[in-house]
């Protein structure tokens, strides 16, 4: 996997922040687009998710459930 795959997914973290929020999982969380209906964000690659996640988590994207 190379940075240029996690630079796709940016604004989630960034500029589109708001649009976003994280889903518990019994893994860890999914990734989803706010919206009616919510859609989920589904990253095939465990480690890009993995990474994508944190850095969501690390810029304070809405945890679902949590206050």
């Amino acid at each position: 996997m190379n940075d240029q795959a996690l630079i796709e997914f940016e604004p989630m973290w960034t500029t589109e922040r708001d649009r976003w929020e994280l889903w518990p999982t019994g893994k860890g969380y999914l990734p989803i687009l706010k919206g009616d209906p919510p859609m989920a964000e589904v990253i095939c690659d465990d480690d890009l998710a993995d990474r994508v996640i944190a850095r969501m988590l690390a810029a304070g994207v809405t945890v679902v459930g949590q206050t």
